[in-house]
C-alpha cells in the first residue's frame, strides 16, 4: 500500500543498523510512529525490514502486505511459542541482510517475558553489531505510565537506548499538551525512567492522518505531492502539513540526541 514498501537492499555505505522493538500498550500510536521510521529510513535507501508480530489486529502488515516485495513477516499463529519462533527468525534474517528490523508486537509484553528468559536479547544484538532501541508508547493516563514502569522493572528489554513517546494525538480536545503530561513528567516513576537513562519525546498530531490514509499513501510520499494508487495526491495544504508533521518528529528524536538510534 505504500510506495516505500520495497524489497531492502544491503547498503555499501555506512552502516546504521538497529533493532527497534515498541513498547507499551496498545492503540497509543506505536504503529503509526515505526511506519514513518520505516518510510524515513527507505526514503534514503537504509535496509529495514518490518516484524508484524499481532496475529489478532495486524498492524504493520495492513500498510506493508507480507505478499508484496519488502512487506512484514508475521508469526504463523498468535500463540507464544510461534511468535518467539518468529522473532528469531526475523532477527537472523536482519543479522544475515545487514539490514535494521522493526518489530511491531502490539500487546506482546508476556511474549517478550517469555523470550527474555532464552535469551538475552539486548546483549544478543549488540554482540552482533546491532544497536536495539526500545520505544514506550505512552498517552496522558497515569496508568499508561505505570504500565511501561512495569516493563521497565521487568527488565526483559532494557536497551540503554530507549525512549519514552508521549503522544499528544491521545490528549483530549480542551486540554493543552503541556498540561495533559504535566502530573506524569513530575512522578515518581518519570523520575526513575529518566534516572535509569531512558529519554522522552513528544510526538505532535497529524490533523489530516485519516486524508493520507484514504488515499493509502506513506507520509514521505503525501508529502511529496505523489499519488496514491487511486490516483489522487494531497492538496498542497495538507502537504504542507504532513511536512511539517514529518520534521517536527524528526527534531523531537534530534533535541534528545537519538537520530543516530533510528533505523
Amino acid at each position: 500500500m505504500n510506495e516505500m514498501s520495497k524489497k531492502p537492499e544491503v547498503e555499501t555505505g555506512a552502516s546504521r543498523r538497529s533493532i527497534v522493538l515498541r513498547q507499551g500498550r496498545g492503540r497509543q500510536g506505536g504503529t503509526t510512529t515505526l511506519d514513518l521510521l520505516i518510510q524515513l529510513a527507505r526514503a534514503e535507501c537504509r535496509p529495514v525490514l518490518i516484524g508484524d508480530g499481532d496475529r489478532n489486529n495486524s498492524s504493520l502488515a495492513s500498510y506493508y502486505p507480507p505478499e508484496n516485495e519488502g512487506g512484514a513477516t508475521q508469526p504463523r499463529t498468535g500463540e507464544t511459542e510461534d511468535v518467539k519462533d518468529w522473532i528469531t527468525a526475523s532477527v537472523a534474517e536482519a543479522i544475515q541482510m545487514d539490514a535494521s528490523l522493526v518489530i511491531d508486537l502490539g500487546g506482546g509484553d508476556r511474549v517478550m517475558e517469555e523470550y527474555g528468559r532464552d535469551l538475552a536479547l539486548v546483549e544478543f544484538c549488540e554482540a552482533n553489531g546491532f544497536q536495539p532501541l526500545g520505544l514506550f508508547f505512552c498517552g496522558p493516563e497515569e496508568s499508561d505510565l505505570r504500565h511501561i514502569v512495569s516493563l521497565w522493572r521487568a527488565d526483559y528489554f532494557r536497551p540503554r537506548r530507549s525512549i519514552v513517546v508521549f503522544q499528544e494525538y491521545l490528549v483530549p480536545r480542551g486540554r493543552t499538551p503541556s498540561g495533559a503530561f504535566e502530573a506524569l513528567l513530575g512522578s515518581p516513576e518519570m523520575k526513575e525512567l529518566v534516572e535509569d537513562g531512558v529519554e522522552f519525546i513528544f510526538l505532535p498530531r497529524l490533523p489530516c492522518m485519516e486524508e493520507v490514509r484514504k488515499l493509502k499513501l506513506g507520509f514521505v510520499d503525501a508529502a511529496a505531492g505523489k499519488v496514491g494508487p487511486e490516483g489522487k495526491a494531497l492538496d498542497v495544504v495538507r502537504q504542507f502539513m504532513v511536512k511539517q508533521w514529518i520534521g517536527k518528529v524528526q527534531k523531537e528524536f534530534e533535541r534528545v540526541g537519538a537520530t543516530e538510534w533510528l533505523p
